[in-house]
């Protein structure tokens, strides 16, 4: 299994339990109800065995006794199993309430951490955090700490009774007891060891599920299926492998655990029969001993099983606590305040006041972590007047798109600054930044709602008429009249019920709802035949006009009436100009300019250096 660089070392014990305290001490009231009826039932089961040591010594001496003594042996017996009732039913609400807050609270976590992270930080393994890991931990804290507990104190009760009413017999526990500590003790780190690997190849088998699903129809179109199952078959043998061994582990643990209390029962047994044989004893205290040394077994025994089941609880908590360890974007906030952009002034799109805004890039390096060897971008230093439309045009891994998300500061450059209206981007909140940008990327993610939905995220609060007039700039509505539910029509799972173009003119409309103060078009028409681009095009014109726009573009028609064209070529700002200063005076836009009229033209030769180049 390949190693994930941001996977922490195993934790050797359970003690990282202890960082569920902040959940814990939320509840402080449930807990102490729920540690009360804890002690009540542990207690009152600790007192049956003295109601079978009353029956067989006293009950049989009189019809009146029997009766007293079978009444207070059935209230007794009511009360313990109510005490257990309410434990069960406040651990299994405290427990999921837990989960409830912990899984709210690394999912809020999750959607501020950085770009960085999410570059080597598989999706699936969050998720598989997110569903395996919180549900070993629901199940954990609802069971398994409850059980431990009750194990626990039941064994120390049922030992203190044991020494109270027949300490001679206790010698062969005494001898015995070092002996199941240690086999616990081992196969607890065998089974903590084993759970481990289990939960890693479990999120490596979430992960794998999930990126065959997402990638279902590439997979079908290259007939991969079989390679496909077979990876699949592997993780899951992998999986099987660490399922066995714990098993295997806690099996044995069982056997010898099981037969060496067994053993110590049977030498208790006919060492009491011995005393009851000579009178020295009554058979009462000899059943009421061998109740408490079963119940003290039961306990240990249970508490050994237990071990196995805390180890895979607390490798759950600690890979999502792990989560919360993780540094969160810089500037990021915790709420959901402000949902509104503060620049904007009311109003419809078209009409709200807006200011464009200046941009300045002062000798922007960057290199993407996974790929620090080489630089993304260097030294690029460009000035952006506010209202200007700056076209960025070069081959694909030229440095187009890393300008854009250095500018949403998605990540930090390695040198030189970005200025908003002469104001270090690095010194504004980050809510802040991001409500005066607004992205249509060239693959825009479209989410599982209705279309209407998909573009009110851009400003929740927006009218019914601004929601109306983004669908009409957009042309939205040329595709959603023709649907029974218009734009409340569910768009299914990426938006799979739209066709590319239908994505990109909801991701459009999601940029003119927000009304940005810059406005980064990356590829946003390129999935539109010439005919739909053209009128998006005029659509998004008043936008354009109001606003400062950076586009990256394949296309000569898209950038050729831009302000100025900056023309990048392997991370490097090689020139800036106009189209025709551009001709004239740089050689790689030329030969840009000339595939794309070839493109144009029809040629399948220029098409194809074309996809290649660009």
């Amino acid at each position: 299994m390949a190693q994930n660089p941001w996977q922490r070392p195993v934790n050797r014990n359970v003690w990282v339990l202890w960082k569920l305290k902040p959940f814990l001490l939320t509840r402080r009231v449930h807990l102490l109800f729920y540690a009360l009826a804890l002690l009540l039932s542990a207690a009152s089961a600790l007192v049956l065995p003295q109601g079978a040591r009353w029956v067989l010594d006293q009950g049989f001496q009189s019809y009146s006794a029997l009766v007293w003594i079978s009444a207070a042996l059935l209230g007794l017996g009511l009360f313990t199993v109510a005490m257990r009732a309410l434990r069960d039913a406040l651990a299994t609400w405290i427990g999921q309430d837990v989960v409830a807050d912990l899984r709210t609270a690394v999912f809020r976590h999750a959607l501020r951490l950085p770009a960085v992270f999410y570059e080597v930080f598989r999706s699936g393994e969050v998720i598989s955090r997110l569903s395996s890991d919180v549900t070993i931990l629901r199940f954990g804290l609802t069971g398994v700490l409850g059980r431990s507990l009750q194990s626990g104190i039941t064994l120390l009760g049922a030992l203190a009774l044991m020494a109270a009413t027949l300490p001679q017999l206790m010698i062969p526990g005494l001898v015995a007891l070092p002996l199941l500590v240690l086999i616990n003790l081992k196969s607890g780190r065998l089974q903590r060891r084993y759970s481990r690997k289990e939960q890693d190849y479990l999120a490596d088998l979430s992960a794998h599920t999930e990126e065959s699903i997402n990638g279902i129809r590439v997979i079908q179109a290259l007939t991969l299926e079989p390679q496909t199952e077979e990876r699949y078959r592997r993780d899951i043998r992998l999986l099987l492998g660490q399922v066995w061994s714990r098993v295997v582990v806690q099996s044995w643990s069982t056997f010898l655990t099981g037969g060496l209390v067994f053993l110590v029962l049977s030498v208790m047994l006919y060492w009491g029969g011995l005393a009851v044989l000579r009178h020295q004893v009554g058979i009462g205290v000899l059943v009421a001993f061998l109740l408490y040394a079963l119940m003290a077994a039961t306990s240990l025994a249970s508490l050994g099983e237990l071990w196995g089941s805390m180890a895979r609880l607390a490798g759950a908590t600690e890979r999502l606590l792990a989560l919360l360890d993780e540094t969160p974007e810089m500037g990021a906030i915790s709420s959901a305040q402000d949902s509104e952009p503060t620049h904007v002034n009311g109003g419809l799109p078209a009409q709200r006041a807006i200011r464009a805004a200046g941009l300045h890039l002062d000798n922007v390096s960057f290199s993407y972590p996974s790929r620090s060897d080489s630089h993304a971008i260097e030294n690029i230093s460009i000035d952006i007047a506010a209202g200007e439309t700056v076209a960025f045009v070069g081959a694909s891994g030229a440095g187009k798109s890393t300008v854009f998300s250095l500018l949403l500061r998605h990540y930090q450059p390695d040198q030189g600054r970005i200025f908003l209206d002469e104001v270090d981007i690095n010194t504004l909140p980050l809510r802040s930044l991001r409500q005066q940008l607004a992205v249509v990327p060239q693959h825009p993610v479209i989410f599982s709602m209705s279309i209407a939905e998909n573009i009110m995220m851009a400003r929740p609060g927006a009218s019914e008429a601004e929601l109306h007039e983004a669908v009409h700039a957009a042309r939205v509505d040329e595709f959603s009249d023709r649907l029974e539910r218009r734009l409340q029509t569910h768009v299914g799972e990426k938006g799979v019920t739209l066709s590319g173009g239908q994505r990109q003119r909801v991701a459009i409309a999601r940029a003119i709802l927000r009304n940005p103060r810059v406005l980064i078009l990356d590829e946003a028409t390129s999935a539109l035949d010439a005919e739909n681009e053209r009128i998006i095009q005029e659509a998004l014109g008043n936008l354009i006009a109001q606003r400062t726009t950076l586009v990256a573009a394949h296309r000569l028609a898209t950038v050729i009436h831009a302000s100025r064209i900056a023309v990048l070529d392997k991370g490097r700002l090689i020139a800036v100009g106009s189209h025709q200063e551009l001709l004239e005076s740089c050689p790689v836009y030329r030969q840009f300019a000339q595939l794309q009229r070839l493109h144009d033209e029809g040629h399948g030769e220029g098409a194809e250096v074309l996809k290649i180049r660009a």
